[in-house]
């Protein structure tokens, strides 16, 4: 099973990447990581903190909410994720601002012959008391349990988008589709993602948005709608697994910093680091400013990022075992 979108001259020419990560595509795709009975590993650093807020905090409430509308399998309404939002607040006014018809037609969709709760039929129906009650929960859920993240989701984004920028530059859209994560592939004129039911998306010349997401750990996503302006949510494809343990290199800078010092190679970012050590990108910043203070990494920064590399002595420590 796949989704095939089928491309045009005209598509090819205004295929695009988005400028920025989109928060409400990683809010719902981190309420299908929230639910995964196995989450990958990576996102053990961000579910750490998520049962850490929900110790601090009763927060069953709006995760309920949330949840009830985008669920571990199956579609979640459109309208949960505008177009064009600079920020969440701009997210949360556009859909507070969905009209009545199309909040009917959309949840009638998800839910089928399934009873939804009295909240939702108020919201089906218009009512402002659920819209408001929609809005308090997703605006919850954004600034305790994702809030945090955003740094470290910018950093990926924005690695990610230079790799695409990269691929354009060197080869055209065409070397940009082909070099998309392994779930998606390009055989002109159309690309076949993974996806968890056969269906057919026609650009008709309207072009594509592709938006790299930190939260989608598996099949992309698109948009029920095929009326809707077309993107594709994809996984980002620059994580690797954290490096096997050290041995000895442990006992002398601590395991975490020693697992710093090996995932170093090849050289990487801050946010980079901290996906391969499985650590907060606070916590890998300052472990790389330890090891720069002891002449093991070199750090330089690249615009809006550092870049950090492994000096000749800490690139022979790595390799000692």
């Amino acid at each position: 099973m796949g989704l095939r979108i089928h491309f045009t001259a005209d598509d090819l020419a205004r295929t695009k990447v988005a400028a920025r990560p989109d928060d409400m595509w990683e809010l719902v795709n981190s309420l299908h990581i929230l639910q995964s009975p196995r989450p990958p590993s990576e996102y053990r650093p961000w579910l750490c903190h998520v049962r850490s807020r929900l110790a601090e905090r009763d927060l069953r409430a709006p995760i309920r909410c949330v949840t009830t509308l985008v669920p571990f399998r199956g579609d979640f309404p459109d309208f949960l994720t505008p177009p064009d939002a600079e920020d969440f607040r701009a997210s949360l006014d556009l859909i507070r601002a969905t009209p009545a018809a199309r909040l009917r037609r959309e949840l009638a969709a998800q839910f089928g012959r399934r009873t939804p709760p009295p909240w939702v039929r108020r919201l089906a129906d218009g009512d402002r008391s659920a819209r408001q009650y929609l809005q308090e929960a997703l605006a919850t859920y954004f600034h305790e349990l994702l809030a945090p993240q955003l740094p470290l989701i910018g950093e990926t984004f924005h690695l990610e988008r230079a790799q695409h920028s990269r691929d354009v530059l060197e080869g055209g859209v065409e070397r940009l589709l082909h070099r998309l994560p392994p779930s998606i592939r390009w055989a002109s004129p159309t690309l076949t993602a993974d996806h968890p039911c056969d269906r057919d998306l026609h650009l008709r010349g309207r072009g594509i948005t592709l938006i790299p997401s930190f939260f989608c750990a598996r099949a992309p996503v698109t948009l029920n709608d095929p009326d809707l302006p077309p993107v594709l949510v994809h996984p980002i494809g620059r994580r690797v697994p954290p490096p096997a343990e050290p041995e000895g290199l442990a006992d002398l800078l601590g395991r975490t910093r020693a697992m710093a010092l090996r995932a170093l190679s090849p050289p990487c970012s801050t946010g980079e680091l901290a996906l391969r050590a499985g650590v907060s990108i606070g916590t890998a910043s300052k472990h790389a400013s330890v090891l720069r203070r002891a002449g093991l990494i070199t750090s330089t920064r690249r615009g809006c990022m550092v870049l950090h590399a492994l000096t000749p002595l800490g690139r022979e420590l790595a390799r000692r075992r």
